[in-house]
This record gives structure tokens, sequence and C-alpha cells, in this order.
């Protein structure tokens, strides 16, 4: 994408896994075959997803009795830089499902793919260290967060993994990111629980990140979207749930939209500007792996919500409300309006 010199984007794709169910079509098409219809909407001076799942050959699961365990091939990684990732997150519950071996594994053939990788590591230091995105009005730090899932996923001094969530750990990450010279502090966090809604867990937790000075929180892991709110003047998302995801999903069974949310930050001389919002069709019982966005005026794909686009005005710092987000999940009614 050709930067505009008057702002810089940062798009953030949700939940994203090159394999499981979709190993055969990934085979056969291609690993940039499932983003065929979102590519315009990735578009975007820097490009950020959450990687779910290691990307490497080893097959067998680090955690015997783990439900779910993936993992995706190598080539995945180079797929993902064709179709403009800069970054990704692997601060997540799927970030060990082959161990230490496949962490290392994924770093590794990101960075080899030209993305950089954040949100885990081989020490606690480099698990914690911000994405430090410069722009030509500052620099923006993301901090790729996640709950503690199990023993033996934090990293120490010499262990691999992920840093907890906590209160501490999301004061820690702000300073650290004030530190490096961020203008902007966003979390990208991993929380809640699997289509349900947005827990007590995660509003005590988004109070931590309001406290702590963030600019912004962005959500995953439940896998689709929950509601958006303003948080003692803190936009939180607090799930774009899947974008490309490789597994078929549990949206029937849960009574959910198979939606999930794009979302791209625009950042100006005066701030964090605004934040679009497009919504994608993702139950891949309908789509077949390849994700789309919803028709504005109906269609085969619109499924839950009309259009689901829409644009959250944020101002130069503080936000002025959500009045305009007509088509997104906001049915628990726990929007506040500045």
């Amino acid at each position: 994408m050709q930067q505009q010199t008057d702002q810089f984007t940062i798009t953030w794709a949700g939940d994203l896994l090159l394999g499981d169910g979709a190993r055969g079509r990934l085979e056969r098409h291609g690993h940039t075959w499932p983003f065929t219809h979102l590519l315009p909407h990735l578009a975007a001076d820097y490009l950020i997803g959450n990687q779910e799942g290691p990307i490497t050959q080893l097959d067998t699961p680090h955690f015997p009795d783990q439900r779910w365990s993936y993992n995706a091939d190598p080539a995945a990684a180079t797929a993902l830089a064709e179709v403009g990732f800069n970054a990704m997150s692997l601060a997540n519950n799927h970030t060990f499902d082959r161990g230490p071996e496949g962490l290392a594994d994924t770093i590794a053939h990101l960075r080899s793919a030209g993305i950089t990788p954040f949100g885990a590591g081989p020490t606690a230091a480099e698990a914690a260290a911000p994405l430090l995105v410069p722009t030509p009005f500052g620099v923006v730090a993301v901090l790729g967060q996640s709950y503690a899932f199990r023993s033996g996923y934090s990293a120490d001094a010499d262990t691999p993994g992920t840093i907890p969530l906590t209160r501490a750990t999301i004061a820690a990450g702000a300073d650290a990111a004030r530190a490096a010279g961020a203008r902007w502090v966003i979390g990208f966090v991993h929380w809640g629980e699997n289509y349900v809604p947005v827990t007590d867990r995660q509003r005590r937790r988004a109070a931590d990140f309001a406290a702590a000075g963030y600019d912004l929180v962005i959500g995953t892991g439940p896998h689709y979207p929950q509601p958006m709110d303003i948080v003692a003047g803190t936009p939180v998302l607090y799930s774009i749930g899947n974008s490309v995801f490789g597994s078929g999903g549990r949206f029937a069974s849960f009574g959910v939209p198979g939606h999930g949310l794009l979302v791209t930050t625009v950042f100006t001389a005066h701030g964090l500007e605004r934040i679009d919002v497009t919504c994608i069709a993702n139950d891949n019982k309908i789509v077949r792996y390849r994700p789309r966005p919803t028709a504005p005026e109906g269609g085969a794909y619109e499924m839950a919500w009309t259009g689901c686009r829409a644009t959250i005005p944020i101002g130069r710092r503080e936000p002025v409300g959500l009045t305009n987000i007509t088509h997104l999940p906001l049915k628990e009614n726990h929007v506040s309006h500045a």
C-alpha cells in the first residue's frame, strides 16, 4: 500500500491458523488462497495478526491431554508475508502446542519471512518486549499479552513462553513502551472464553489497561466478535474474532454468528484519529476456509448483521462516542458514551 503522508494505518486481524481442517485445500491451492477475498481490506501501512498455533513441521502435541492442538506448515510464514503481514503476536493459548521447539521454529520461520514475532520468546525479557512500530507521527508500541492458560506457558529468565496477563504485567508493559519512546501504547491481548459473552475477568483486566494509560486494547481469543466499550477513556475491543482460521468452528453450537472483524487504526499528527471496522464472514461451513467481507446489502454470507462496517471517531486523544456503531454486536448494552 502506498502510504498517505497525512496518516499512518495499522490493520489488525484476529486469530489466524493456516492448518488443521484447511490443510488439504492449502496443499491444493497454496497458503495464500484463503486470503483471496480479504486482500483489499488488508492493505495498510502495517499489518498485525495473532498467530494461533506454531509454524513448524513438528506434529506431535506437546500436551497430550490438550483437546485441540495445532501446527501450520512452514510455508505459512512465507504466505503471511506475501499477503502483507509485518508482525504476528504469539501470545495465545496455542503457541506451545508443539512445545519449546515448536515455538523456536515459529519465531525462526516468521523472521526468515521478514515478519516480526512478539508476545512470546525464549526468555521473559524477549516475550515481554513491546513491538515498536515507527510512524511519521511517533512510535506505536504494541504489547502482545495473554492469560496464563496452563502450567508450562510462562517464560522466565531462561525459559521460553509468554507473559501472564496480570495488573502488574500490564503496567510493566506500558512502562517499557514509554521507556522505548512510544507515543501510543496498545494492548493486543488474548483472553476471554470461547464463544461466550465478555467475562468479568476481561472487564477487570480492561480496567487495568485503562489505569495503566493504554491508548487502545484489541482482544482476540473468544473466536467471535464481542462488544466494544470505552473504559475510563480507553477504547476496548473485547474480541475481534477469527480472521483466517483453519478449524471448522463451533458457531452454530453456541448460537453466535460466524463473523470476525478487521480493524484499522488511523494515526495522524493529531493522534489516534479513528478506528475503522469491517466485518468478515468466516464460518468455514459456509465460506469453506476463504473468509470474505459481508455484503452491505444482503447476500449469502451476510448472516447475522447488515454490512457490519463502521467507524469509531477517536479525535485527538479522547473518544467521542460510539453512537454511529449500529451494526456491531452491542447487544450486552455495555457501551459508554463520552
